[in-house]
């Protein structure tokens, strides 16, 4: 019964495993097959909402498993725009502002439980969504927009962040 329940505990965080697996087979499909890449990647979006909602539905949340996320989301976000910086999508900058957000998002959170603020939830969402727009959509023009959105939103949540981080610890 031990086994049972202790491999019940571990599916959230194998669920968040098999994002940073399908973000691996998602930069090999990218230069063959952008239809196959796509789909890998919508399926590995899907992940990040299931691993969130087993871990609730089962109360299995932990702080290992918090992180595990956060780094499955990050994997798979550097690995998309990796891949798109390298098809000529986005200019090579992009790489380093996903980078930055989330080495701040690392050390402004607590070592026992990753601390999320409002608008930072909706930060990794956004990215999701930009890389499967390009990937849909191929359009250059709506690129520069995403990438102008992407500083925006950046902007707005690394001030965010900072100022929840900066309330939490004065009040």
């Amino acid at each position: 019964m031990a086994f049972k329940n202790k491999f019940k505990a571990s599916i959230p965080s194998q669920i968040s495993a098999i994002r940073i697996l399908l973000a691996v087979l998602f930069f090999l499909a990218l230069n063959k097959d952008l239809t196959l890449a796509t789909t890998i990647f919508t399926i590995a979006m899907l992940t990040d909402a299931l691993d969130g909602y087993t871990a609730r539905k089962l109360d299995f949340a932990s702080s290992a498993g918090a992180y595990l996320d956060v780094a499955a989301d990050f994997i798979l976000v550097f690995v998309g725009f990796s891949g798109l910086v390298a098809l000529g999508f986005y200019p090579f900058w992009v790489i380093l502002l996903v980078v930055f957000m989330f080495l701040q998002f690392l050390a402004t959170s607590k070592t026992q439980n990753p601390i999320y603020d409002p608008v930072g939830k909706y930060y990794g969402f956004f990215l999701f969504l930009v890389i499967l727009t390009t990937l849909t959509l191929q359009n250059q023009f709506l690129n520069v927009i995403l990438v102008i959105l992407m500083v925006i939103f950046t902007i707005i949540s690394f001030s965010s962040r900072l100022w929840f981080i900066l309330h939490e610890k004065l009040f």
